[in-house]
């Protein structure tokens, strides 16, 4: 499918073209790279003021920079101006996929659907029933026969929730109204099972606990234990997968004092040392393969980034326990990943950040896509109020941390992470406010020191949605500094509120013993016994909880430890002076810098900077900073400043 839509866009022929796209077929990751790379810029814009400045910033429309501007409605509706000049198209599911059912395939994601054109196509016509066996066996590899082992499905389910790709609401009830039927699962709930990642992993913790508990108690492990819902203890195909399980984290080895009794098969999933030691170790080799993969396979998508985004920083959390000794091999280890992964992804931000910047909907991509992403969720009925906390400098390092003191502390919190891109450069004066107004920096870049100020920028997003000013309010946060917040807090008038707490961004900047020095502050902070600590926040979170908000927490940014290797001199030039950016307006000016800093990156182009702004980084993990300095700081790409988390926590019970 990929190839014959990219026929409709040959290079150097159509500088304006309007397609109508209302299944997002221009979507996929691999279509849009491949497009940025023929040197298109895609514009997909809803609000008819933002679509007539986007088209205005890049006026005028040439063969050398041709747009093509996406709508999933008719191109009729399309200002008329563009609308007589533009070469124009129109695409949809049934074209490429004529023998599914239209409506089947119109729930499937871009990426799916990618997945999908790779498939060998059924050669007559399939019902709708069909075409959900179908798209389950080719595009999601799942086989509802097999599934009435456990092993099997259990297999499965890890890996499904490795791709970071739910299957469609249809599919997945088809799919749970299948194994409903098998009688060995009368006990689990297979609908929160396919869900919920989370609620997977504590499942499976919770029965691999049980098999535990019953080898150490002196029974049999061979006994029929009908009161199990995973038999471990009596399924050979079971206890082949532990191994895997424990790699891959579903399974967190359990610390016991000795192993009278315990079975061989079991030896994996527990351990007699402290764990830590041991999960680190698989860690780095997790971590290892991850990057080996990407450097033999090529082009890595997307999800596949997602997945070593959240194995590294697991990794770079426990190395950096002070009260654990990584020892020297291990460290060597962690930097040679380091040296290794970096450079991969600068080539990779190249090649897909812009494309992604494009993909809004229905899953955010950008921090600028957060705001859009709840007014979707908020105009589909799935929520009628919003808090969004900014956790200012969260990094997915220090999610890792903070979700393991909160998921102990609030046992009825439900946690679902997801992962965006930061504005790039990730400083806060820009990815924060990309974030609370909806804009692209291109889109505010005339005031970048923001004469529209960050509460007016949220009430004015909120305004184009229709919501009155008065029930929209952003507030920073000062509960850390003896300031009474709470009646202000409770404003009952207020509906969507954006909070701000820049706790986090100022232990990273403080922390000049670096990255090891940051996450110990974090840790302080969350200890209840220290004298500032997060539980007023958690207290404040949990009473909008309790009233019904929908609560999403952010980060506009995260961090990195970084080495100075010297500070550029240009006076005034620069726009922007950071330890890991500086920004330009003047082309030849940053090229004088990087001239006598030819370790740098000149970031430009991407489609979401203007046009003639550059962005000079410092490649690696250096800094503008005095030479063999240490700091903890931002304004980068690494992955560690550039991925961060996009949570969203709600109240449920407990599977």
């Amino acid at each position: 499918m990929n190839d014959d839509l990219l026929k409709y866009f040959p290079s150097q022929t159509h500088p304006l073209t309007l397609v109508s796209d209302p299944d997002r077929l221009l979507a996929g990751e691999a279509l849009m790279a491949e497009l940025t790379r023929r040197g298109f810029q895609v514009i997909q814009e809803d609000d008819p003021v933002l679509l007539r400045h986007c088209i205005e910033e890049v006026r005028p429309f040439t063969l050398d920079h041709p747009i093509i501007l996406t709508t999933a409605g008719s191109l009729e509706d399309l200002p008329y101006d563009l609308y007589q000049c533009a070469y124009r198209i129109n695409v949809s599911l049934h074209q490429f996929f004529p023998n599914l059912a239209y409506p089947v395939l119109q729930t499937l994601r871009p990426d799916q659907i990618e997945i999908l054109e790779t498939c060998q196509q059924p050669n007559q016509l399939l019902s709708r029933r069909k075409t959900i066996e179908f798209l389950l066996h080719t595009v999601f590899h799942a086989d509802p026969a097999a599934f009435r082992q456990p092993h099997v499905l259990i297999a499965w389910l890890v890996d499904y929730h490795h791709q970071f790709s739910p299957l469609p609401d249809l599919l997945r009830n088809s799919l749970v109204d299948r194994l409903n039927g098998y009688s060995d699962y009368q006990a689990w709930n297979i609908d929160v099972l396919i869900r919920d990642a989370q609620a997977f992993q504590r499942f499976i913790q919770h029965e691999w606990q049980k098999s535990i508990d019953q080898s150490i108690s002196g029974k049999q492990i061979n006994e029929p234990q009908t009161a199990y819902s995973i038999p471990f203890s009596n399924d050979s195909q079971l206890q082949d997968l532990v191994p895997g399980l424990v790699r891959r984290g579903t399974i967190q080895p359990l610390q016991i004092e000795e192993q009278a009794g315990l079975p061989t098969w079991a030896r994996p999933g527990v351990m007699f040392v402290d764990g830590r030691l041991q999960r680190l170790s698989m860690l780095l080799e997790n971590t290892q393969q991850q990057v080996r993969a990407i450097q033999a396979g090529g082009q890595a998508g997307w999800n596949v980034w997602k997945g070593l985004a959240l194995t590294w920083a697991e990794l770079s959390s426990a190395i950096m326990q002070t009260d654990l000794a990584a020892n020297s091999e291990q460290e060597e280890a962690y930097r040679s990943i380091l040296r290794d992964m970096d450079p991969l992804f600068t080539v990779w931000l190249r090649n897909n950040y812009a494309a992604l910047g494009a993909q809004r909907l229905p899953t955010p991509h950008h921090v600028h896509h957060i705001p859009h992403y709840l007014a979707y969720l908020r105009n589909s009925g799935s929520l009628d109020k919003v808090v969004l906390l900014i956790l200012d400098g969260l990094s997915l390092t220090d999610w890792q941390v903070v979700s393991a003191a909160w998921s102990q502390r609030h046992t009825d919190w439900k946690m679902r992470t997801n992962l965006v891109f930061s504005q790039i450069p990730t400083i806060t004066s820009i990815s924060r406010y990309a974030m609370i107004s909806g804009l692209r920096l291109t889109d505010f870049a005339e005031d970048i020191n923001h004469c529209v100020s960050e509460a007016r920028a949220w009430e004015l997003f909120w305004s184009r949605e229709g919501i009155a000013e008065a029930a929209c309010k952003l507030l920073p946060l000062y509960y850390d500094r003896q300031i009474d917040q709470l009646p202000e807090l409770q404003d009952p008038r207020v509906n969507f509120w954006c909070l701000i707490d820049d706790t986090l961004d100022r232990l990273a900047h403080h922390a000049t013993l670096g990255a090891a020095d940051q996450l110990s502050s974090l840790r302080l902070w969350l200890d209840p016994m220290h004298c500032t600590n997060s539980l007023p926040l958690e207290t404040q979170l949990d009473a909008y909880l309790d009233q019904g908000y929908a609560l999403f927490i952010a980060s506009d940014h995260g961090h990195v430890e970084a080495v100075g290797v010297g500070q550029p001199s240009e006076g005034l030039v620069a726009q922007t002076r950071g330890k890991r950016v500086r920004l330009y307006q003047d082309r030849l000016a940053a090229l004088r810098v990087q001239a006598d800093f030819p370790d740098t990156i000149a970031w430009t182009d991407d489609g979401l900077l203007p046009d003639q702004m550059i962005a000079l980084m410092p490649k690696g993990r250096d800094a503008f900073a005095l030479n063999g300095e240490v700091v903890v700081t931002h304004g980068g790409i690494s992955i560690d400043e550039v991925i961060v988390p996009f949570i969203q926590i709600t109240k449920e019970s407990n599977l």
